[in-house]
């Protein structure tokens, strides 16, 4: 197979330093508590992260161009403050998100949609809403109980592959671009 046909399943996304990852994952176990909880399936702590782009299946062709317009995202530090939860009741999935987004934010997701938009014809992005998966297949908890919110320092982006085994998601970064 010629190296442009081959396809990855890529996104974007804000990946988590230790300490936000760490303060993320026992909010994760603080509500893991909750008996409808009981039986879904917790995201791996280090799987936890906010997708600002799904791209799919792309040939590494697309990849190749896209990392340099990526390296151009001229988007500012910023903090965003993970404050409450919610369910998504199609999917079946609890996730922790942000009641605020800050405009560093979306400047950030509005650049790397240029980028993307120059390499895969056609793509639209959903409204973006900043939200990290915590649990899958699960019920919906009904009450959750307050949690200290989280200061994440959004200060990098990153490119990552997704390749699906039967145990579940493994996510690799690719590439991270630092925020100036």
């Amino acid at each position: 197979m010629a190296e442009n046909h081959r396809r990855r399943r890529l996104f974007l996304a804000l990946w988590p330093d230790d300490i936000t990852r760490a303060k993320l994952a026992g909010v994760q176990r603080q509500i893991g508590m909750i008996d409808r909880l009981k039986t879904a399936r917790a995201v791996p702590a280090a799987n936890l992260h906010i997708t600002t782009h799904f791209l799919g299946a792309v040939s590494d062709g697309v990849k190749t161009r896209l990392e340099p317009l990526l390296s151009e995202v001229r988007a500012r530090p910023c903090t965003l403050r993970i404050d409450r939860w919610g369910y998504f009741p199609k999917a079946k999935v609890l996730w922790l998100g942000a009641a605020a987004s800050p405009a560093a934010l979306t400047e950030l997701v509005e650049q790397t949609q240029t980028c993307i938009q120059a390499c895969i014809e056609g793509y639209a992005q959903k409204r973006f809403v900043p939200h990290i998966t915590v649990f899958r297949k699960a019920r919906h908890p009904l009450e959750v109980d307050d949690f200290d919110p989280i200061e994440w320092r959004i200060d990098r982006f990153a490119l990552v592959e997704s390749v699906t085994h039967p145990e579940g998601p493994e996510y690799t970064v690719l590439k991270e671009w630092l925020l100036s």
